[in-house]
C-alpha cells in the first residue's frame, strides 16, 4: 500500500497510521504502541503556562485553590476521563500543584492530607 497507494478494495491514497502513531478519535488518542505520557505533553504544557501566568500575581491560599480547581482540574478533566492519566503524569501535576500552592517552598506549612481533605473537615 505504501508504494502503490492501493490495496484490495481500500480507497486510493487513504492515510494509514503506523504503529506508535496516535490517532485522535472523539477526543481520545488511539493506536498500537502509543506512549500515554506523550499524549499528555500538550495538556501539561498548557497547564504549566497557565500556572506560570497565575504565579505572577499575589493570590491568597483560597485564590490558589480556585486557580488549581479551575485551571489544573478543568484542563485535565476530559482527557483523564477518555484517556486515563498515567502515574507519571499524576505525580508531575501533583508536584506542580504543590509548588504553586506553597510558592515553591520545599517544606509546605500544611500536611498534604489536610490540604486534600474536604472543606467541611478543615481542608482546602
Amino acid at each position: 500500500y505504501k508504494t502503490t497507494g492501493q490495496w484490495r478494495s481500500y480507497p486510493r491514497d487513504v492515510r494509514l497510521a503506523a504503529d506508535g502513531e496516535p490517532v485522535r478519535i472523539l477526543g481520545a488518542f488511539m493506536g498500537n504502541g502509543i506512549d500515554q505520557c506523550d499524549i499528555w505533553s500538550p495538556t501539561i504544557a498548557k497547564i504549566t503556562a497557565v500556572i506560570e501566568r497565575w504565579q505572577r500575581g499575589n493570590a491568597t491560599v483560597e485564590g490558589c485553590r480556585h486557580v488549581i480547581q479551575m485551571m489544573l482540574g478543568g484542563m485535565s478533566q476530559f482527557l483523564t476521563n477518555v484517556q486515563r492519566m498515567p502515574d507519571a503524569v499524576c505525580k508531575r501535576l501533583d508536584k506542580m500543584l504543590r509548588a504553586y500552592l506553597w510558592n515553591d517552598r520545599i517544606i509546605p506549612p500544611v500536611n498534604k492530607e489536610y490540604v486534600y481533605a474536604s472543606v467541611e473537615t478543615g481542608g482546602l
